[in-house]
């Protein structure tokens, strides 16, 4: 009878064991899982962030290419703007000389009307 009650307990034993493993296997496998399942997540996450900021970038892109060529077109009116300014300053100095101060350009030859008319 001890050896049957010997063998009877380290079969119990042995099915505790397995039933241990079992448990541990489906644990460590539960795990495993939720890990995968934890990462994809992540990396859906940080795709989701990526394509947002490319976006962000591209809008800003966009602004920026807008606002040079707004500068470009500024420069543009501003230039025109200093040398109509420039030429009616100096059109003007040039008239009072002329009209004011009796000044002439040199090499222009001055005809003097000396009728008085």
């Amino acid at each position: 009878m001890a050896r049957i009650n010997d063998k009877k307990g380290k079969v119990n034993e042995a099915v505790k064991t397995q039933t241990v493993r079992r448990k541990t296997h489906w644990m460590l496998y539960i795990a495993v899982v939720a890990l995968v399942i934890y990462v994809a997540i992540t990396i859906v996450e940080q795709n989701v962030k990526i394509q947002s900021a490319k976006e962000k970038l591209s809008t800003l892109d966009n602004k920026i290419s807008i606002q040079k060529i707004e500068l470009s077109e500024l420069k543009t009116v501003a230039d025109s703007a200093e040398k109509q300014d420039y030429d009616s300053v100096a059109n003007y100095i040039e008239r009072i000389a002329r009209e004011k101060m009796d000044y002439v350009k040199s090499g222009e030859v001055v005809y003097i009307n000396i009728a008085g008319n």
